[in-house]
């Protein structure tokens, strides 16, 4: 027979979403669980709803408090009476994939783990959108990896060994789970990732969406008291300097110029300086990350303002706040209709349909995972074009979220106007560049616009990419210049030009077309300056070969793949940012991750070589570039 899991869910106030939290469970694949509900003197019916579900199910426990006492001591309580051998804590809120934990438990015992972690799906309450947040910051699964990700410190999207080695939950403390979960990740022999996920609910109402409390500043607390349990951990400082970034520093980043009250927040500025001297969060080597990470203009805000709430000049930090939020307001360009429904992007099909044949025609290649919450936008700005498309394929590779219903829906509603279909794999392939040459092999026209679903475009970007096309036919790739948008689709770099012209040429100011050797041997011989795909118009080809070389890398296959496609062939570039590039999540590199990056830049330039081989002047450029890197990445 299967252990025993102990389930733990603390319940207060939640009426309405005690139900959907509890089918979820009661309905696991795995079936052998103890669920313990600690009821902690709700003052709504959570009561009256636990009483059904007692009836219903025999595994069912309920520990009343004598009084309101809190989420730890709740936690704490379940603890006391659990007989499984492993342990996992729910939030009475949120809910769980119905194999949760047949995959969590899968994940131990093979790996002969003592903890499973799955990713976390967050839904926004107010608006059903959903989003994917992984559970690790790197693309390898490791500890560090774990501990340097804003989810490290949650104990419901994990599975525990119950070996008495668990502490308990600090009782009249917020953010208690973190002295618990990170000693208990350090500690472990070993972690195992489990592919499910825990959805966790963003409600108005909770503790992480309420206004700023000085409870919040308990992290202090937790992050001192972690410290001092995984002193002998050999990973001590790696973890140490992650825990700050992501506990502490991430606190003045986001949590706190969110304080309306300008009084309030200039106390709590006050209080943060005090708290965070000891920890010199300006030399925080991913601070240092995050810092270059940014657009200019963010770097310059972010620098002054953690200088002067760290030399103690709280007003100055206090207005900085108050000033750079107004700016950002009303200079901030937004790119994207909001709340664009399918209506909208059945009109802009009609639209679409009414357009004139084109002699050039172009397919629309669509690869999505996981992006549902955009799928409305990316698919409108494609029919918002003004040059007609002749065929649109959305390719989906095995979405977890509502993206298949969403494209059903899409296609179905406007297959009478436009020329589009839906592609699904049975399997994630986990690879952009087996979903580009699908879409390749699936395009029946002279060029392919990979449009990736999460980004957005100007209604004018196709008809800018294909006119110097209709003057060459020997153009294999058009490209225009590239803004980036945040996940709301506000701006947050109107230009990637300086980015990419890391010598300084002036090459991108003006439009240009030229031979794609001449392109290599004076610019993409040095970095990628293609900066994404989206921007792109790609002649059509049989490309598999180069797909094959590219699948190699999980950084830099993009920028090999490019070079390899315009070595035969000219390329055109447009000076306008028609294209928009979203950037996701708030998580920074780690060192691991940038060390892998380099040594995929490095391969590439011996894969380059073999193509133009290197002058010396190129081989110095190329030297510089490498040293460059490792003074920025802080690599050995």
């Amino acid at each position: 027979m299967k252990d025993l899991i102990s389930v733990i869910v603390p319940c207060y106030n939640v009426e309405k979403y005690i139900s959907k939290c509890l089918d979820s469970i009661i309905n696991q694949t795995y079936s052998n669980l103890e669920i313990i509900l600690v009821e902690d003197c709700s003052k709504d019916d959570t009561l009256k709803a636990i009483k059904k579900y007692l009836k219903k199910d025999n595994r069912i426990k309920l520990i009343q408090n004598k009084k309101n006492s809190g989420l730890s001591f709740s936690r704490n309580a379940g603890m006391k009476v659990a007989n499984g051998k492993y342990l996992s804590f729910i939030d009475s809120d949120d809910y769980i994939d119905l194999n949760f934990y047949e995959l969590l438990y899968k994940a131990i015992k093979k790996e002969n783990a003592d903890i499973a972690i799955c990713d976390m799906k967050i839904i926004y309450e107010d608006n059903n959108q959903e989003l994917i947040s992984k559970c690790y910051s790197d693309d390898e699964f490791n500890l560090l990896s774990v501990v340097n990700n804003g989810l490290a410190a949650s104990a419901c999207n994990k599975l525990f060994k119950n070996d008495g080695n668990i502490y308990e939950f600090e009782v009249g403390k917020v953010n208690e789970d973190i002295a618990v979960v990170i000693p208990l990740l350090v500690n472990s022999k070993k972690i195992a990732y489990a592919n499910t996920y825990y959805n966790y609910i963003q409600r108005k109402g909770s503790i992480q969406n309420s206004g700023f409390s000085d409870k919040r500043f308990d992290i202090f607390y937790g992050v001192n008291l972690t410290l001092k349990r995984i002193i002998n951990s050999k990973y001590y400082n790696d973890i140490k300097e992650a825990l700050i970034f992501n506990q502490i520093i991430v606190l003045l980043l986001y949590a706190i110029p969110k304080e309306k009250n300008k009084e309030h927040r200039k106390n709590i500025l006050k209080k943060y300086s005090i708290l965070s001297k000891e920890y010199n969060i300006r030399q925080n080597k991913y601070f240092g990350s995050f810092l270059r990470d940014c657009g200019k203009k963010h770097r310059i805000y972010y620098k002054a303002l953690f200088k002067l709430v760290c030399e103690g000049h709280y007003f100055l930090a206090n207005n900085l706040i108050s000033t750079y939020d107004f700016l950002y307001k009303i200079l901030k360009k937004k790119t994207i209709k909001d709340n664009i429904s399918i209506d909208d992007v059945v009109n802009k099909a009609i639209y679409q349909s009414n357009l004139k044949e084109e002699d050039i025609k172009v397919s629309v290649i669509v690869p999505n995972y996981n992006y549902a919450r955009f799928m409305y936008q990316r698919i409108y700005s494609i029919l918002s074009q003004n040059y007609k498309i002749s065929e649109l394929i959305i390719l989906d590779d095995k979405s977890s979220d509502d993206s298949k219903n969403i494209i059903e829906e899409i296609v179905n509603k406007t297959k009478n106007y436009i020329n589009i279909k839906s592609i699904y794999n049975k399997e994630n392939s986990g690879s952009a560049f087996i979903q580009w040459q699908k879409g390749f092999e699936n395009a029946c026209s002279d060029y392919v616009w990979i449009a990736e679903a999460d980004d957005y475009c100007q209604s004018n970007l196709l008809s800018n990419l294909i006119k110097p096309i209709k003057k060459d036919n020997s153009i294999v790739i058009s490209y225009s210049d590239t803004a980036f948008i945040d996940i709301f689709g506000n701006i947050t770099l109107k230009s990637i030009k300086k980015e990419i012209d890391i010598l300084n040429t002036k090459h991108w100011d003006n439009s240009y077309v030229n031979k794609g050797i001449e392109e290599i041997n004076n610019y993409s011989y040095l970095n990628n300056t293609i900066a994404n795909v989206s921007s792109c118009l790609i002649k059509n080809n049989d490309y598999s070969a180069y797909f094959k070389k590219s699948s190699k890398y999980k950084q830099a296959g993009d920028w090999l793949f490019y070079v390899n496609v315009i070595k035969d062939g000219d390329i055109s570039y447009i000076n306008k940012p028609l294209n928009y590039y979203r950037v996701h999540g708030n998580n920074v590199s780690s060192t691991t991750k940038k060390d892998l990056h380099l040594k995929e830049i490095e391969t590439i330039y011996k894969e380059i070589d073999e193509i133009i081989k290197f002058n010396n002047i190129q081989k110095k450029n190329i030297q510089n570039r490498i040293d460059f890197l490792k003074k920025v990445w802080k690599l050995k």
